[in-house]
């Protein structure tokens, strides 16, 4: 299998401390089965790896509840297995949160030009922990991407590849000098048919069958943030809680529409993009909108949505007057 040629071949070069980044989705779970499974049989002998799961803390509900009962599988597979495996739930900090963000320093929304969440919410926090270890030479850093889904995805691994990385035969590999450890990508050729086969028919024993249930139901589903404001449509969501035992979640989507409505150019204005491309911050008025807003919500839907810390720091921002004025640009 080509996948299991791309994680060899990375253990030949001496690559033996991994950190497998794990999202909750199709790919990621695949990506650790693969080399759990192969560390099980000897195939690799890895001396530690480290799973790590970055929690944006507004993941889909059912999804977020599913990577979490994972992880644990994870825990007890390895112990089972006496395998060198830890895993690692990392969260952004509170200054890096999306509601902080969003209501404490006023950011528009996030959309396709102005996409401030992902490296605030996922990759600083998952860098951080991976920073804060020691490493040694043999640092590589495992992902699930795959060609074919997105366009901006399909040009930054090619980018990678022009750069230095090896590419082609189901191996997808690149070493960065600069941040002394390796990047791979066992499974980058798979396309989504070979990754559920591969959960449905090979992963015996894993418990993948709800992440099925959950993505697979002939929608096309793509999971991700139920606040996620850089597609026009949640079609995700819209889909997901027009199921009976989901329909809870319909308070989330409305919710997260409605933020999209008063946040638009006729309700403020300053949220428009300047002409040279830098946005303009929420008013406090609208700020405080939403926020009163989303504390009814969390009593609706009867879930936290927001930490203590993340409103402690909200109010804070506000107190002492740390606002950028309308008029600035957050560039």
């Amino acid at each position: 299998m080509e996948a299991t040629s791309a994680l060899t071949h990375a253990a030949s070069k001496g690559e033996n401390r991994w950190f497998i980044t794990y999202s909750g989705g199709k790919d990621s779970t695949t990506v650790i089965i693969l080399a759990l499974e192969l560390a099980k049989k000897g195939v690799v002998q890895p001396q530690q790896i480290d799973i790590v799961y970055a929690d944006t803390m507004l993941e889909i509900p059912p999804l977020r509840e599913n990577a979490i009962d994972f992880l644990r599988y994870v825990v007890q597979f390895s112990k089972d297995h006496s395998l060198p495996v830890h895993c690692h739930v990392v969260q952004p900090n509170v200054d890096e949160s999306f509601w902080f963000c969003l209501l404490g320093k006023g950011y528009p929304p996030p959309h396709q030009r102005f996409r401030w969440c992902t490296r605030r919410l996922k990759i600083q926090p998952a860098r951080r922990l991976i920073d804060s270890t020691t490493k040694t030479s043999g640092t590589c850093v495992i992902t699930g991407v795959r060609f074919n889904e997105s366009k901006n995805r399909d040009h930054q691994l090619r980018l990678a590849c022009r750069r230095g990385g090896e590419c082609g035969q189901g191996l997808w590999y690149f070493y960065s000098r600069g941040l002394g450890m390796s990047y791979l990508a066992p499974i980058v050729d798979w396309t989504e048919c070979d990754v559920w086969d591969y959960l449905i028919f090979s992963a015996e024993g894993w418990p993948v069958e709800k992440l099925y249930r959950l993505y697979h139901s002939g929608e096309n589903l793509r999971f991700g943030c139920w606040m996620c404001t850089v597609v026009r449509q949640d079609r995700t969501m819209q889909k997901l809680t027009q199921r009976p035992e989901l329909r809870r979640l319909a308070p989330l989507l409305e919710f997260r529409n409605w933020v999209l409505n008063v946040t638009s150019l006729s309700t403020n204005p300053d949220s428009r993009i300047l002409k040279n491309g830098c946005p303009r911050g929420l008013t406090l008025r609208v700020r405080k909108k939403i926020f009163n807003r989303l504390m009814k919500l969390q009593d609706e839907v009867e879930m936290d949505l927001v930490s203590r810390e993340e409103k402690a720091a909200i109010m804070n921002e506000w107190s002492e007057h740390l606002l950028l004025p309308s008029h600035s640009c957050l560039c």
